[in-house]
């Protein structure tokens, strides 16, 4: 049984997830939003239990959930997005963090993202530590694993999408770029990047502009810059 754990999570899951079977509330836990989750559990017949002990960074609060599969079919995926006149897709390729994977997530929903690809393997999988850093926003933004990410690239250019690496040594400024209706994204590993095959299956790469010493920003960071760009569309 996996657990959602922290107060904003835990209230998305409730308005959006019907497979939590119980609650764990830290008895002397006084924040303001433990009464929303009272509230949302009663109505909706959850059991809630009142503990002792407090786990590390829980904020005191602890939804236990039904094994429930968060990720979608790579084949319903491309039915869902295929008549979207407008539409961002995410191409993770070998995310191994499981933090970053949270915060791309929270992002990707941000931004609207329609959906998130990641390779079955060499890859983070969703575990506790993903669903809590996304602060409920797994819960709204599809992820879709796949075998062969260059494979599933081919497959989105079929469909009308136009991919963007996005590589330190890039060939032209993110923020020159004018960007396609439907554009797919493709991020790297935070230690290699991009690998070779899935970099010449990219259409352009883009990079964005250091100005300091350090010459690379973390993975999740670049995400959120790349899509809030890319939403000016």
């Amino acid at each position: 049984m996996k657990k959602i754990i922290g107060i904003n999570p835990v209230i998305e899951a409730l308005k959006n997830n019907t497979h939590i079977s119980k609650i764990e509330i830290y008895k002397q836990n006084n924040n303001i939003k433990i009464e929303e989750i009272i509230e949302i559990s009663k109505k909706k017949s959850i059991k809630i239990l009142f503990v002792e002990k407090k786990e590390s960074d829980s904020q005191g609060v602890i939804a236990y959930i039904e094994e429930y599969d968060y990720e979608k079919d790579f084949g319903e995926f491309l039915e869902k997005i295929v008549k979207n006149k407008e539409s961002t897709v995410l191409i993770l390729d070998g995310i191994q963090d499981p933090r970053n994977f949270g915060a791309i997530i929270r992002s990707a929903e941000c931004f609207g993202v329609d959906g998130i690809i990641i390779p079955n393997r060499n890859s983070v999988k969703i575990n506790e530590t993903v669903i809590k850093t996304s602060t409920g926003a797994i819960e709204y933004v599809d992820i879709v694993p796949v075998t062969n990410i260059s494979q599933a690239i081919e497959q989105l250019k079929k469909i009308g999408y136009w991919i963007y690496g996005a590589e330190a040594d890039g060939s032209k400024d993110f923020k020159k770029e004018s960007y396609a209706e439907k554009a797919g994204v493709v991020l790297g590993s935070e230690g290699r990047g991009i690998r070779k095959k899935v970099k010449e299956n990219c259409d352009i790469l883009v990079k964005i502009p250091m100005k300091g010493k350090i010459n690379s920003l973390n993975v999740s960071v670049a995400c959120g810059i790349l899509l809030s760009q890319i939403s000016k569309k």
